[in-house]
């Protein structure tokens, strides 16, 4: 599986995904209106980037080679809380929408907001976890620059 480390591959990937689940929202949009499938296959789509994200991102001083734990979401505990935390406000913002917006759209909120709630806690758990027990480290390889003669 691909592993990325540098921060600029990271943003890449995010970038990269949500155009695409932009481009494909907008695309079943039209043929699906006021069907909670087309909420379905959105949120569906986005848990894929999420865990393809998390399989695939690695911290400073994090193994390369074997899998992350099951549980385990971000590399330290900060980060976990900080997306947790955005995924809470999107969950409210939801919870607002389905409030005041038009009745029809209700099923299609409540989903989303199920699926950003379950995602918050997934990353809240794993912060909880990483904080009681910090995970080993690898020593890092220096990567060095050949000299020019």
């Amino acid at each position: 599986m691909i592993r990325l480390r540098k921060t600029r591959w990271k943003v890449a990937y995010i970038l990269v995904g949500v155009i695409a689940l932009a481009a494909i929202e907008i695309a079943i949009q039209p043929l699906m209106i006021l069907n909670p499938m087309s909420a379905v296959v959105a949120n569906s789509l986005t848990v894929l980037l999420y865990f393809g994200g998390v399989r695939s991102f690695r911290g400073v001083g994090e193994p390369i080679e074997p899998p992350r734990a099951w549980w385990r979401m971000t590399s330290r505990p900060r980060a976990g809380y900080i997306i947790g935390s955005l995924l809470v406000l999107s969950s409210a913002n939801g919870v607002l929408v389905a409030m005041t917006g038009p009745p029809e759209l209700i099923l299609n909120v409540a989903i989303s907001v199920a699926v950003d709630a379950s995602l918050a806690f997934l990353y809240f758990r794993s912060s909880t976890r990483l904080r009681k027990a910090p995970p080993r480290t690898v020593q890092e390889v220096p990567r060095w620059k050949p000299l020019k003669s």
